[in-house]
C-alpha cells in the first residue's frame, strides 16, 4: 500500500508570578469547580497550555463571575503571545473585580507588548489610586506618557513625581530623556551631561546607545557601548546592545561574537535566550543563520545545563536541521528530568513516526497518554503507529478515543479522520473509508495531501474517478512540486485514458525518485505501454523491480512484456 505521511507537526514581573500562588479567592464554592480550578493551574505549571484553557473554560461556562478562571486565561494569552484573547479575558477579570492589583498588572503587561501606551498608562493611574504610595506605579505611568509621544504630559507626571517622593537620580535622568527624545539626536554635550549624573550606572550607557541607535546613530551607540564594555566587561546586556547594533548594520558577521559572549554568561536570563533563538528558527533557509542559532543554542545548554525549555529549543534547531535522531534524544532527555514537560512527548512520538520507529511510537503513546488522557493528538499519534505496524483494530479504538475529545482544531480532526479512512480501507471497509476521507475534506479542504490521498484510493479501486481527477488536480495545482501527489494525479489520468497528460504528470513524479521509488516507476510504464511505447515501459518495469518492488503483477508484466490490470 501506498502511504503518505501528514503529520501534525518578557517573563512577568516578581509580583505576578507571586500572585498565582496566593488565593484570588474562588467565587464558587462547588467542588467540581474548585477541581477543575487546580487542574488548570497544574496543567499551566506544565505548559500544557490547552487543557488548562479547557479546564478555565469550563469553570466559566459554570460560574461567569469567575473572575479568577478569566485571570488564568489571560496568563495563558498572554504566554502564548495570544494578546487579543489576553486582552479580553483580563478586562472580563477586571470588570467582575476591579480593584485586583495583580489584575491590573496584568493588564499592563499585556498592554506593554502590544505597545498600547495610551492604554498603559490610563492602567497605572488606575493603580496609582488603589497604591497611591507606590512610586514604582507613577514613574510606569510617566513612562507610558512618555513612550506614547506625549512628551509634555511626561514632564508633568515627572513634576508630580518629585512633589510628592522627592528629586533622586532617576528622576533626572527620566526628565533628561523627555527632552533627549524631543530633540532629533543628542548632541555630544547632551550626552556627556547625562553620563556625568552616574558615570559608573551602565544602565545609563545603555539606555543612551539606545536612543542613539533609534535616532540612526549607529557609530556612536557602539561608541558608548564599548565605554560601558569597559566598566563591566562581563555584563551580558551590553553584549545584547551590540549585537543589535551590529544586526541594525546588517554585519551578522560581528553580531554574532557579542551574542556568542552574551549566551556564555551564566547570568543571561533563559527567557532571553529562549526569545532570540526561536526568533532565529524561521530563517533556517539561511544556513548562516542555521549555524550562528546552533552554536548560540549549545552555548546557552552548556551555561544552563539540564534546563528542560533550553533542551527542548536544542531539539527544534536540530528537528529544523532534519537530524531527526539527536533532536529525538534531546526531546527524550527533557522527559527523564520531568515527565510533566507535555511539549516533548508530542515531539517524540511525531520523530517516532516519521523514522518509521512504529513499535517505539506505540510504546510512548501508552506512557504519554497515562499522563496526558485528553490529548487528542497523543491518540492520533499512537493510532498513526498502530497503523503502520499493521494494528488496525487497535488503531480504530484508538481514533474513536480522539474523535470523542472536545476541541476546536478542525486540522487536527481533519487528520484524525483521513488517517481513519486509511485503517478502514485496510480493512475493506471501502464506503465508511470514503465517509470519514468526505469528512476530513470537509473540515480542512486545503489539506491537498488529504485530497491527494482519497483520490489515489478512488483510483485504486476504478470508482468515482471524475471526483478523483478533481481531487488530484486541486492538489497538483497547490503543490506541483510534489512527487507524491504528481504521481496520484498521472494515476488518475492514466485510469481515465488520458495518457498524454498523465505522461507529463509521472515524469515531474520521478526526477527526484527515479531510482528509487517503485512504484512511481512502474506506473510510469504502464503509461508508456499504453502509449504504444512497449521497449521503453518494460525497461521501467524492470527499474520498478530492481528498486524494490517484486509483487506478482510486475513480475508478469515483465516476464510477458504487455500491461495487466
Amino acid at each position: 500500500m501506498k502511504f503518505k505521511v501528514v503529520l501534525v507537526g518578557l517573563c512577568f514581573c516578581c509580583g505576578l508570578l507571586q500572585a498565582q500562588e496566593q488565593s484570588f479567592g474562588i467565587p464558587n464554592p462547588n467542588n467540581t469547580i474548585t477541581e477543575l480550578y487546580f487542574a488548570g493551574l497544574k496543567d499551566k505549571l506544565v505548559e500544557n497550555y490547552n487543557n488548562a484553557t479547557a479546564n478555565f473554560a469550563k469553570i466559566i461556562a459554570l460560574d461567569p463571575k469567575h473572575d479568577a478562571a478569566y485571570f488564568e486565561l489571560a496568563t495563558i494569552g498572554y504566554r502564548q503571545n495570544r494578546l487579543l484573547d489576553a486582552e479580553t479575558a483580563i478586562k472580563k477579570a477586571i470588570n467582575i473585580n476591579p480593584k485586583n492589583i495583580w489584575y491590573l498588572k496584568l493588564q499592563a503587561e499585556i498592554y506593554k507588548r502590544n505597545g498600547n501606551m495610551e492604554a498603559l498608562g490610563n492602567v497605572f493611574a488606575q493603580l496609582i489610586q488603589l497604591s497611591p504610595e507606590t512610586e514604582d506605579n507613577y514613574f510606569d505611568r510617566a513612562n507610558a506618557l512618555f513612550l506614547a509621544g506625549k512628551n509634555e504630559e511626561a514632564q508633568k507626571a515627572y513634576d508630580e513625581i518629585e512633589k510628592k517622593f522627592g528629586a533622586s537620580k532617576e528622576l533626572t535622568a527620566a526628565r533628561q530623556r523627555v527632552v533627549m527624545q524631543a530633540s532629533a539626536a543628542p548632541d555630544n554635550a547632551t550626552i556627556d551631561k547625562l553620563l556625568a549624573e552616574s558615570p559608573n550606572d551602565v544602565k545609563n550607557y545603555l539606555y543612551l546607545s539606545g536612543v542613539l541607535l533609534e535616532k540612526n546613530k549607529k557609530e556612536e551607540a557602539l561608541a558608548i557601548l564599548q565605554k560601558a564594555k569597559n566598566l563591566e566587561p562581563d555584563n551580558f546586556e551590553i553584549d545584547l546592545a551590540m549585537a543589535d547594533v551590529y544586526q541594525s548594520q546588517k554585519k551578522n558577521e560581528l553580531a554574532i561574537v557579542p551574542l556568542r559572549a552574551a549566551f556564555a554568561n551564566p547570568a543571561m536570563p533563559v527567557a532571553n535566550q529562549l526569545k532570540i533563538v526561536a526568533a532565529m528558527l524561521p530563517r533556517f533557509g539561511n544556513q548562516l543563520v542555521v549555524k550562528d542559532a546552533t552554536e548560540l543554542i549549545q552555548l546557552a545548554v552548556k551555561s544552563h545545563p539540564n534546563d528542560p525549555k533550553l533542551m527542548v529549543l536544542y531539539g527544534d534547531v536540530l528537528y529544523q536541521q532534519g537530524n531527526l535522531v539527536t533532536a529525538k534524544d534531546q526531546y527524550q532527555a527533557v522527559l527523564k528530568i520531568s515527565e510533566q514537560f507535555y511539549g516533548a512527548w508530542e515531539k517524540v512520538l511525531g520523530i517516532q513516526n516519521l523514522l518509521g520507529q512504529y513499535a517505539e511510537a506505540i510504546k510512548t503513546g501508552e506512557d504519554a497518554l497515562s499522563i496526558y488522557p485528553n490529548q487528542a493528538i497523543l491518540y492520533y499519534y499512537r493510532a498513526f503507529a498502530l497503523h503502520r505496524n499493521g494494528q488496525n483494530a487497535e488503531a480504530g479504538i484508538e481514533i474513536k478515543s480522539a474523535l470523542q475529545l472536545d476541541g476546536d482544531d478542525k486540522n487536527l480532526k481533519a487528520l484524525i479522520f483521513a488517517l481513519q479512512a486509511e485503517v478502514l480501507i485496510d480493512q475493506q471497509k471501502l464506503k465508511e473509508a470514503d465517509v470519514a476521507f468526505d469528512k476530513a475534506i470537509e473540515l480542512a479542504p486545503d489539506n491537498y495531501l488529504t485530497l491527494s490521498n482519497y483520490a489515489y484510493y478512488l483510483a485504486l479501486r476504478n470508482q468515482n474517478l471524475a471526483k478523483a481527477e478533481m481531487l488530484a488536480a486541486k492538489a497538483a495545482s497547490a503543490m506541483p512540486k510534489n512527487t507524491s501527489i504528481a504521481d496520484t494525479y498521472a494515476l488518475v489520468l492514466f485510469k481515465l485514458g488520458k495518457y498524454d497528460l498523465a505522461l507529463t504528470w509521472i515524469q515531474k513524479a520521478l526526477p527526484n525518485n527515479e531510482a528509487s521509488n517503485p512504484v512511481y516507476l512502474e506506473h510510469y510504464g504502464d503509461i508508456l505501454f499504453l502509449k504504444g511505447e512497449k521497449e521503453e515501459a518494460v525497461l521501467q518495469w524492470q527499474k520498478a523491480k530492481q528498486a524494490g518492488n517484486d509483487s506478482e503483477k510486475l513480475n508478469k508484466k515483465i516476464n510477458e512484456k504487455k500491461y495487466i490490470k
